[in-house]
């Protein structure tokens, strides 16, 4: 573990323990945000630039008009995660599905002929969903677990057709298998499970 500032970077294996000793949130969680960067993709990604990624994307996102950063969690293609915004802070991830969320952001532009997904990056990916699911007494399902790609940009809500409304492809049309609901209960859901 090794921290600067407020960022907190995790090997895979201290995450457990660490989400063990983080006291109950004041909010109430009820889903988890899985997302990908786009911007900073694989080839931004140095090896030891961790913290200056994530220092990057808060400056992005207080250019934005955000408080901070983003995102709750990010995940690194090295499979380390930074602890990035308090659990307790509602995320500015997904508009229409904050209040109750935690944000994970995944280093990577995971559009198909885009990055391939390392496999340091898919078990934290996968290790972390699951602990955070655990930690808040939630059962795996495409209501608990959530895709960008499923809201609305415009009016924050969850489209009922594919296809519909104005989306962006986050977490990428080729993340676990792609982006759509279909694709998560297909591909996501049972390594969750």
């Amino acid at each position: 573990m090794k921290a600067i500032g407020k960022f907190i970077l995790l090997e895979p294996e201290e995450f457990d323990s660490w989400l063990k000793l983080q006291r109950k949130t004041s909010r109430a969680i009820k889903l988890v945000q899985l997302h990908h960067t786009y911007i900073p993709a694989y080839s931004h990604f140095k090896g030891d630039n961790h913290f200056a990624l994530c220092e990057a994307m808060e400056r992005a996102h207080l250019e934005r008009g955000f408080a901070e950063i983003a995102q709750n969690f990010t995940t690194f293609p090295d499979g380390k995660i930074m602890v990035c915004r308090s659990m307790d802070t509602i995320p500015a991830g997904v508009k229409g599905a904050n209040t109750n969320g935690i944000c994970i952001e995944n280093v990577g532009n995971f559009d198909r002929g885009k990055d391939v997904m390392t496999e340091a990056q898919r078990s934290v990916i996968l290790m972390m969903t699951k602990s955070l699911l655990a930690h808040f007494g939630l059962v795996a399902s495409d209501q608990s677990v959530i895709y960008h790609h499923w809201y609305d940009l415009n009016a924050g809500k969850r489209i009922k057709v594919e296809g519909t409304g104005v989306t962006k492809s986050c977490p990428g049309t080729n993340f676990f298998g792609g982006n759509t609901v279909a694709d998560f209960n297909a591909h996501l859901l049972p390594l969750l499970t």
